[in-house]
C-alpha cells in the first residue's frame, strides 16, 4: 500500500459522495482510503456505506471526539508509506495524488508538499484561487507569519507524521502547529498545480472560529519568533500580523489605516538581526520577504513615497532580483 487517504466526516451529507468520488476516480490507484465518521446524525453513514470500493475503510466513533484526536485515530490506522488529506467537502483534481507522490519520490529530502485550489462555493461554482509559494526557504520564513499551506492538499511521508501528530493544545489552527514544527527538522514544499477544490462556505471552521482561530495563531507565532530569541510586545506582535493582515485573506481583505511605519522598519530590522545572529533563514530570502510586505503594505495605503526607504532593505542585486520575483508572486496571488 503506497498512499493512505484520511477523512474525517462530520455531518458531511451534502458533499460527501463528490468527496469521495474524487478519490475514487484518481489516475493514481494504489491507495487506501480511511473514512472516520465522528458522530454525524445526518445521511453521512448511509452515504459511506453505499460504496463497495474494498479500498474504503470505514471507523465511526461512539462519540464526537473532534477533528484533532479523529485525525490522530486516522494517523495510527494508516499503512501507506505517504498519508494525504482530505475533506469531506472538497473535491480533489483527479490527478493530485499521482503528481504530489512523484514529487516526493524524486526529492527524499522533501517531508511534504500541498498544492494550490480553487475556491468554490455550496454550488461547486469557482469564486477565486489559492496560490501558495512553492520553495522551501520562502515557506519556512513564511510560516514564522501565517501558514502558507491548504491544509486538505497535504500529502506526507508517512514516518514523518506519525513521529508528530496534531497536538489537541492547538484546537482550531493544529495544521499551522504542526507544519511549523515539521518544517523546523525538515524540507517542505508546495507544487504549483491546482490539485484541489476548495469549498468555502459559513461552516467552516475559519469562519465559525475566527477569533479563537486568530488567538491560537498568535501563540504560535510567538512560538516561532522565540526560536530566533524575540519575544514581541503586544505592539510589535501587531506590527509583525499587519501586512498580512492587509493582503493576505483571498475573502476578507483588510484595508485598515496604518501609519506606524517607523516602527514597522524597526521590527523587521529586529527579525533581520536575530536572524543573522542565529542563521535560521537565508538572509537574502528573508530580507526580499520582509520588503515585499513592506512595499504591498505601502501600495495598499497609497504612500508610495516609503516603498524604497526602508533601513531593512538592500540594493544588492540578488536581493532586487528575488523582491521583484516576490512582488510579481503577490500581484498574480491577489
Amino acid at each position: 500500500m503506497k498512499l493512505s487517504v484520511i477523512m474525517p466526516v462530520f455531518n458531511a451529507e451534502r458533499y460527501l459522495r463528490e468527496a469521495i468520488d474524487s478519490i475514487i476516480n484518481q489516475s493514481y490507484t494504489d491507495w487506501e482510503l480511511i473514512i472516520i465518521n465522528d458522530g454525524s446524525i445526518d445521511c453521512s453513514e448511509n452515504i459511506i456505506k453505499s460504496y463497495t470500493d474494498t479500498r474504503l475503510r470505514y471507523y465511526k466513533n461512539e462519540q464526537n471526539i473532534g477533528l484533532i484526536q479523529t485525525l490522530n485515530k486516522g494517523i495510527d490506522l494508516c499503512k501507506g508509506a505517504y498519508i494525504a488529506r482530505m475533506d469531506a467537502d472538497d473535491i480533489a483534481e483527479k490527478d493530485r495524488f499521482g503528481i504530489q507522490i512523484a514529487f516526493l519520490e524524486n526529492n527524499k529530502e522533501y517531508a511534504l508538499c500541498g498544492s494550490d485550489a480553487k475556491v468554490i462555493d455550496e454550488n461547486n461554482i469557482e469564486t477565486g484561487k489559492i496560490l501558495n509559494l512553492q520553495s522551501n526557504e520562502y515557506l519556512q520564513i513564511n510560516l514564522l507569519f501565517s501558514v502558507p499551506f491548504i491544509h486538505p492538499t497535504i500529502l506526507i511521508r508517512s514516518e514523518v507524521l506519525k513521529d508528530n501528530y496534531f497536538d489537541t493544545e492547538y484546537k482550531h489552527a493544529e495544521d499551522y502547529e504542526l507544519w511549523c514544527r515539521i518544517a523546523n527538522s525538515h524540507k517542505v514544499a508546495n507544487i504549483g498545480n491546482f490539485l484541489l477544490r476548495y469549498r468555502w462556505h459559513s461552516s467552516n471552521v475559519s469562519v465559525t472560529n475566527s477569533e479563537k482561530q486568530e488567538e491560537i495563531k498568535n501563540r504560535i507565532i510567538c512560538r516561532e519568533l522565540k526560536n530566533i530569541d524575540l519575544q514581541p510586545s503586544e505592539k510589535e506582535l501587531y506590527l509583525h500580523k499587519v501586512t498580512f493582515q492587509q493582503f493576505d485573506s483571498k475573502f476578507s481583505i483588510k484595508k485598515e489605516t496604518f501609519d506606524d511605519y517607523s516602527e514597522l522598519d524597526s521590527w523587521f530590522q529586529k527579525i533581520i538581526n536575530a536572524n543573522r545572529n542565529l542563521q535560521k533563514y537565508n538572509e537574502a530570502a528573508l530580507i526580499s520577504f520582509l520588503w515585499s510586505r513592506w512595499i504591498v503594505l505601502c501600495i495598499s495605503q497609497k504612500r508610495y513615497r516609503k516603498i524604497l526607504k526602508p533601513q531593512f532593505s538592500s540594493y544588492k542585486l540578488p536581493i532586487l532580483s528575488r523582491t521583484f520575483k516576490l512582488l510579481l508572486f503577490l500581484r498574480k496571488k491577489a
